[in-house]
């Protein structure tokens, strides 16, 4: 696929409290409080600005972060220095870092990245390289190896909740949460190599037993190049599946793009792109836009830009649904906050006249190769806007700009900043480097966890098929098993099949996902005399209903069916198809078993009534 090169950045939250202090990883939702901050972007050591951290310090917004006062503290305001990183946080990196055959860096040194969209208070994020990739630190799939490049541990950014021109507001419940932060080589070369090494480096993640599961506690970055384009960061992956289809999708967009390049060149060179806006309110002044009448109103401009050679390139699809104006009107918001533009190769529309579009035309002073970019807003949005407009077209000359991307959820993307730079990072004063001790390291190699492999063949000497056992080992609930098959009174094979069938049908039939805190209680402590079918109603009425265990308990065993109701059914039943019954014989009891647990399903165990049916059928046949 055009020479395609792609590397995967995986960013897994761990499950512990916060890095840098004690507060807990969860949240109320309810925010008791909330401070108001700008932040600036700050200089590197060698007086070098970040090109990432430009773009927004360019937008000069004020942020809004809610607090919990019972999940959140001083170091998440910033107004208190980090606290020391946790030994088990640490060890936990470090044994993801050795289950990947990763080289441990012998001293771990705290940096901090640049960061100024308002995702940290601070303005930085905090991170610490732990292991660098070797020849051994490869990731299997069925079209070659993936190697891995390095292994970090940072904190997690706050959760934001609206994001305007002027404002965005963020909760502080997320910010400081641990995560590890996995990069790979550029070694896959197709876009279903890519969901073959998430779904990999995705389960080896989950062996481990040490990270968070559920929407949201992982997520992929993406680093697409292919020949004769430019690398992309596509940030923010949450859905594996989306992987082969954002790829797909990017992949078209720099082939178009090379496209527009080359009729561009053929039409014009860059010398003639002059970025010289023309004030066109008075155009507007009595115009039949609704849009642009009430911009008008409200003492806003409209401004032009002449687009030399760019007639019916604006209006060029480069991803489907998505235009080259698109990428300009991406440009105009980020870098100005306008919410769009309006071109020529759209015209006449929005209420726009035709006789506007010629004095447009006209006041630009267009030829039959140009179109031209309208912009509308405050003069200084305007300006900004236009400005970052013309730096785009510009780059269209050259083919494919690098740059920060964020996913959609149709697969596409859209402009999110410039790629960052070296000047991003630089030290942590408030911590010392932690050294990395060999006796550290050989104890935690003697408890790292088993394989994939090697999992699937112990479960499957515990009596579980290859098929469940190859599940559970793919399965989130993995842990949830773990945690609880030695100390049940289910076997394995009753906790397997609650895990993977149970509670996926569950939320199919409009129920919801539950926690690890509501499920593990239950199985560990689900009694020998009651009947496995009914862990579904126990869940319900402890997770749902709110009774504690023993009421629940005590409720299912005042529901449950006695063997001598259960042989008063099956009697019944038996006489009441007895023609089929002397027919079948017992292969008759299947058909019977259906009508059977159609009544007592969830009432009794499944195993006792077979047992009584086959014995009934039997003495009745005898």
């Amino acid at each position: 696929m055009s020479s395609l090169k792609v590397g995967l950045e995986f960013h897994q939250r761990l499950a512990f409290h916060k890095l840098f202090c004690k507060c807990p990883s969860t949240s109320s939702g309810e925010a008791s409080g909330r401070v108001v901050r700008r932040l600036r972007a700050s200089a590197s050591e060698l007086g070098e600005l970040d090109p990432a951290a430009l773009v927004e310090a360019s937008r000069s917004r004020l942020f809004t972060y809610h607090i919990d006062d019972s999940f959140n503290c001083l170091v998440e305001l910033d107004e208190e220095p980090p606290h020391t990183i946790d030994d088990e946080i640490l060890d936990a990196a470090l044994e993801i870092a050795l289950y990947f055959n990763m080289t441990i860096v012998d001293e771990a040194r705290v940096m901090r990245k640049t960061v100024i969209d308002g995702s940290n208070t601070s303005g930085f994020q905090r991170t610490l390289l732990i292991a660098l990739g070797n020849d051994n630190s490869i990731v299997e799939t069925s079209e070659g190896p993936v190697r891995l490049k390095s292994l970090c541990l940072e904190e997690e950014s706050a959760f934001i909740v609206e994001s305007g021109r002027e404002s965005a507001e963020y909760r502080l419940d997320r910010l400081g949460i641990p995560l590890v932060e996995i990069a790979t080589e550029p070694d896959i070369k197709s876009p279903s190599q890519a969901l073959e090494a998430a779904e990999e480096v995705g389960l080896a993640l989950r062996m481990t037993g040490k990270v968070m599961r559920g929407l949201g506690t992982i997520r992929q970055d993406i680093n697409i190049s292919i020949e004769g384009g430019a690398r992309q960061e596509i940030k923010g992956v949450q859905n594996l599946k989306l992987i082969p289809e954002i790829i797909e999708r990017e992949v078209i967009r720099q082939k178009n793009l090379i496209k527009l390049r080359d009729i561009l060149r053929e039409r014009c060179s860059p010398s003639s792109l002059v970025y010289s806006p023309i004030d066109l309110t008075s155009v507007f002044r009595n115009t039949g836009s609704r849009m642009i009448s009430k911009a008008l109103s409200r003492g806003e401009v409209v401004y032009g830009l002449k687009a030399p050679g760019f007639k019916g390139l604006l209006g060029m699809e480069l991803q489907p649904g998505r235009r080259f104006g698109t990428e300009l009107a991406d440009y105009a918001r980020v870098w100005g906050g306008l919410q769009g533009i309006i071109h020529t190769d759209e015209l006449p529309g929005y209420g726009i006249s035709e006789i506007e579009v010629e004095k447009v035309c006209e006041a630009l002073g267009l030829s039959k190769d140009d179109a031209a970019i309208i912009a509308i807003g405050n003069p200084e949005r305007v300006e900004a806007s236009l400005k970052a407009v013309y730096r785009r077209m510009m780059q269209a000359f050259e083919g494919v700009p690098s740059e920060t991307r964020r996913a959609l959820e149709d697969g596409n993307t859209d402009y999110l900043r410039p790629l960052p730079g070296s000047a991003r990072m630089y030290p942590e004063t408030d911590i010392p480097p932690i050294p990395i001790s060999k006796e550290r390291l050989e104890r935690i190699k003697r408890i790292l966890p088993k394989k994939p492999r090697e999992k699937i063949r112990e479960f499957e000497e515990m009596g579980l098929s290859s098929h469940m056992a190859q599940q559970l080992v793919r399965s989130h609930y993995l842990t949830v098993f773990e945690k609880v098959v030695k100390e049940s009174n289910l076997t394995p094979l009753a906790l397997a099949s609650f895990l993977l069938n149970t509670l996926p049908y569950l939320k199919r039939e409009g129920g919801r996902e539950y926690s690890d805190e509501e499920i593990i209680p239950l199985l560990r402590t689900f009694p020998k005399d009651l009947p496995r079918e009914m862990l579904q109603e126990a869940l319900i009425l402890f997770a749902d209903k709110g009774m504690s265990l023993n009421e629940v308990y005590e409720e299912l065993r005042r529901r449950r069916i006695s063997e001598d109701d259960i042989r008063a059914e099956a009697k019944r039943l038996i006489e009441e198809n007895l023609s089929y019954v002397k027919e079948r014989g017992m292969g008759s009891v299947k058909m019977l078993m259906g009508r059977m647990m159609e009544k007592f399903r969830g009432l009794a165990d499944g195993s006792t009534i077979y047992r009584i049916l086959e014995e009934e059928v039997k003495r009745r046949l005898d």
